[in-house]
């Protein structure tokens, strides 16, 4: 049987697989595999995927690597490249849509996965407010400061409006660290607990400040950060995930 058969029966299994029930059950390589097939139509693309997800060292890593990036592997040419990125980007644009929907709950549960999603493929640094109302739903989020996180940079009269405005109950700070290490730095927690005084001088409570770093948050409340007690998140629920 010729390699051009065997390809050809291979890519129909998997089309009728996914049309039974779509990416279920499947390993990482083989959703990449399938997913290169739509632009790679007479090429083997099984050890592609493999090559690609070692290459950008995670199969998530692959839809924000840079398109320079993807067209080092063997096999994958600019429009190959132009194509997974155009995926990471349409990812990023449902994940904005979802995380925007009204009346979605951010609680202990809730917490990891939004804030993952919500800096996934984000290469800077970036702080965001996220207002809550007495029942943990979100009210409003906003990019309130790109870049590190200091003292004189946050501007903590911007915050305060910004939760005013929103008549929030509660506020969840959150921003990422690009460099992979999600402890947060002296600069976080000085910053992080002066805007904690100034909010509660308001009447408004400071639930959280996630630091997002990779696959992995840390909640600066759960290691002791914050003053006040009750929050929405507990340590349990930053383990550090494992990749399948």
């Amino acid at each position: 049987m010729s390699d051009k058969n065997i390809h050809s029966g291979h890519r129909a299994r998997l089309r009728e697989e996914f049309r039974i029930k779509g990416f279920k059950d499947w390993s990482e390589h083989k959703v990449l595999e399938y997913v290169l097939q739509r632009v790679l139509p007479r090429v083997d693309t099984n050890g592609i995927a493999h090559m690609m997800i070692n290459k950008c060292e995670g199969f998530e890593n692959v839809f924000s690597a840079p398109k320079e990036q993807l067209e080092d592997v063997i096999g994958v040419g600019k429009e190959t490249a132009e194509y997974i990125h155009m995926l990471g980007e349409l990812i990023r644009y449902y994940n904005n849509l979802h995380l925007n929907k009204s009346k979605f709950e951010l609680n202990s549960e809730t917490c990891e996965d939004y804030m993952l999603k919500l800096f996934s493929g984000e290469e800077h640094e970036i702080v965001y407010i996220i207002c809550l109302d007495a029942a943990n739903h979100i009210l409003l989020r906003e990019v309130i400061f790109e870049g590190g996180f200091e003292t004189v940079e946050v501007d903590i009269a911007r915050i305060m409006r910004i939760a005013i405005k929103s008549n929030a109950a509660y506020i969840v700070l959150a921003h990422n660290h690009p460099s992979g290490i999600s402890i947060p730095s002296n600069a976080d927690i000085v910053t992080t607990q002066t805007i904690e005084r100034a909010l509660h001088l308001g009447g408004i409570k400071l639930l959280d400040h996630i630091v997002v770093a990779g696959r992995k948050c840390t909640s600066m409340r759960s290691g002791g950060y914050l003053t006040s007690r009750a929050g929405i998140v507990n340590a349990a629920a930053y383990k550090k995930k494992t990749p399948k």
